[in-house]
């Protein structure tokens, strides 16, 4: 139990610094660097522990699910951290995420759907549509910045490449099974993220090259000091250290006790929002909040 409440606060974690490298470095920048130094820190973990769990065409799986995940669901996560914050983004992403995960399931994998799953499913939406409603705290414009409504769709995007790259993942390592290779979470992270890096750096690459000068001249530079304490727990709460206790709890739990803890992270995000980014959020979207994660949790121990 410990390593799954570990990994909600590393995730949780993960979410308020990310916000800030979002704001101080710009979206696109700061996501792209962030997933450098992740990738930099878990391969070499890999080369070190498990050299031979890279390759073959688990490793094309692999890359597949980074691309849409930690690529895809990256940018845009980070694209609403800026504009709506790490409490409604992250909210909206583990929430959704699930629902799109299922809904891919059954339509690529003819997976059923359940009455209770379908019940459970309203209850998240419910509760999303209620958090949706945002403060109206001005202290907030120092911390945010973007069209809300621009910033609630990446938010949605992001959680349905979080769930589509655990759809991906989970054939990655059906195909490790059949080659008859082992290979672990922090390997698996590895895979992926150099996809999402690859996926950002293209992006960041487009976007210097056919953007307007003013928007990409923005961005801040990841090597000032005040900077780099959130910058590195951008890339190590989360696809590091989050991933790793997250392993660990998979291997002394079950898989469904696991998911509903890790689940409660927008909960846990509420005071860490409000401590990092003022954000208060009103008493209906608290109890939009609690609504979405319940029916999270019971997803995870019904289904």
């Amino acid at each position: 139990m410990i390593g799954a409440i570990l990994t909600t606060l590393f995730f949780a974690l993960s979410a308020v610094t990310g916000q800030r490298v979002a704001i101080q470095l710009g979206s696109i920048w700061g996501n792209a660097v962030r997933l450098f130094i992740a990738a930099v820190v878990l391969g070499l973990i890999v080369l070190i522990a498990w050299p031979d769990s890279v390759g073959g065409a688990p490793f094309l799986w692999f890359l597949l699910s980074g691309v849409v995940g930690f690529g895809v669901g990256d940018v845009a996560l980070f694209l609403a951290y800026e504009r709506i914050g790490s409490r409604l983004t992250i909210l909206l992403n583990l929430c959704l995420a699930p629902l799109f995960a299922m809904g891919l399931e059954w339509a690529w994998l003819g997976n059923g759907i359940s009455w209770s799953i379908a019940v459970c499913a309203a209850i998240t939406l419910v509760g999303v549509t209620m958090a949706l409603r945002p403060s109206t705290n001005s202290s907030q414009k120092m911390t945010r910045r973007g069209n809300f409504g621009f910033g609630v769709i990446c938010a949605i995007v992001a959680g349905l490449g979080q769930g589509t790259g655990a759809v991906i993942s989970r054939r990655a390592e059906e195909a490790a099974i059949e080659v008859g290779m082992t290979i672990n979470g922090i390997s698996a992270a590895f895979q992926r993220v150099v996809a999402g890096f690859i996926f950002a750096a293209v992006v960041v690459v487009l976007i210097r090259l056919f953007s307007k000068r003013k928007r990409w001249k923005q961005w801040g530079n990841p090597l000032d000091r005040e900077l780099a304490p959130w910058l590195l727990g951008a890339a190590l709460f989360g696809p590091v250290i989050g991933v790793s206790c997250f392993q660990w709890a998979l291997s002394n739990l079950q898989g469904g006790i696991v998911l509903a803890v890790v689940a409660t992270t927008p909960i846990v995000m509420i005071p860490l929002a409000a401590w990092n980014e003022h954000d208060h959020p009103s008493r209906l979207a608290i109890v939009g909040a609690f609504v979405a994660v319940g029916g999270v949790v019971l997803l995870n121990v019904w289904a």
